[in-house]
C-alpha cells in the first residue's frame, strides 16, 4: 500500500489552518468550552460565515455543530476580519450550549454581551455607534480588548505562520524579519486574488453615422447607404 501524504493536500492545508485558529481561540478566549464542530465551506451570497446547531450527526457524540466560512470573502476581507468571523460564530456556539439563543440568525443582547467581553463590538453596520443586536450583524475589534491581544499572539505564533504561508505561499516574498508577522499580514487578504488576463473583445461596434454594425476587430468596410467608412 502506498503512503499518502495528506498534509501536502490542498484540503489538509486549508482546513488545518482553520482548525488551528478555532482551537487557539477556544483555548485563549473560551477556556476550551466550545464544543468541537465541523468546519465547512459555504457559498451563500453576502455571508462571511454562519453557525448551525447540531447540523451533523456524529456516531460517538450524536450531534455535531457546523461552523461555515465563505471563501469568496477571503479575497475581499483582511485576515483579521476572517479571525473576527470565526470568533463571532464561536460566540453563537457558546450561546447554543451555555446560553439562550433567540430565533435562528438573530443576534440578541446575551450574544452581544459575550462578544464585548471577548473584545469584539457588535455593530449592524460595522461602525462605531451601530446597533449591537439584530438579524444581520457585523463587528469590529475593541482597542485594547482580549480579541486583539489574542489575535496578535496567534498570528505571531510560529505554527500559525507555517500554516498560513502554506495556504498563501506567494506572501513569503513579502515577509520581512524586521517586523512581527501580525503587523505584516493582519490587513492582507487570506487568499490572494490572482491577476487574470483581461478578456479580449470578440466583437467590436462599428458606426458610420447612420448605422451600426458589429464585427471582429480590424475590419475595413463602408456603408452602402451613405458611402462613409465604418469606424470602431
Amino acid at each position: 500500500m502506498s503512503t499518502f501524504h495528506y498534509r501536502d493536500k490542498p484540503s489538509s492545508k486549508f482546513y488545518g489552518l482553520f482548525q488551528f485558529i478555532f482551537d487557539y481561540y477556544n483555548r485563549a478566549l473560551f477556556q476550551d468550552r466550545i464544543k468541537d464542530c465541523l468546519i465547512v465551506i459555504t457559498r451563500r451570497k453576502n455571508v462571511m460565515g454562519h453557525y448551525s446547531y447540531r447540523r451533523w450527526y456524529h456516531v460517538e457524540e450524536r450531534e455535531t455543530d457546523e461552523l461555515a466560512l465563505n471563501p469568496s470573502m477571503f479575497v475581499r476581507f483582511p485576515l483579521i476580519e476572517i479571525c473576527q468571523t470565526i470568533v463571532h460564530e464561536m460566540c453563537h456556539g457558546w450561546q447554543y450550549h451555555y446560553g439562550s439563543p433567540s430565533r435562528p440568525g438573530y443576534h440578541n443582547a446575551e450574544w452581544a454581551e459575550k462578544m464585548q467581553s471577548l473584545g469584539l463590538m457588535p455593530s449592524h453596520n460595522g461602525e462605531v455607534g451601530g446597533k449591537t443586536t439584530g438579524q444581520r450583524m457585523n463587528d469590529y475589534p475593541i482597542r485594547g480588548g482580549r480579541f486583539l491581544e489574542a489575535t496578535e499572539k496567534l498570528i505571531n505564533d510560529q505554527v500559525f505562520a507555517g500554516l498560513y504561508l502554506e495556504v498563501n505561499p506567494e506572501i513569503l516574498s513579502r515577509i520581512t524579519q524586521d517586523r512581527p508577522l501580525f503587523e505584516q499580514v493582519k490587513d492582507l487578504a487570506l487568499v490572494q486574488e490572482q491577476a487574470r488576463p483581461a478578456n479580449k473583445k470578440q466583437k467590436v461596434k462599428y458606426s458610420c453615422g447612420c448605422a451600426n454594425v458589429w464585427g471582429k476587430p480590424g475590419l475595413s468596410m463602408s456603408c452602402n447607404h451613405c458611402g462613409k467608412l465604418f469606424t470602431a
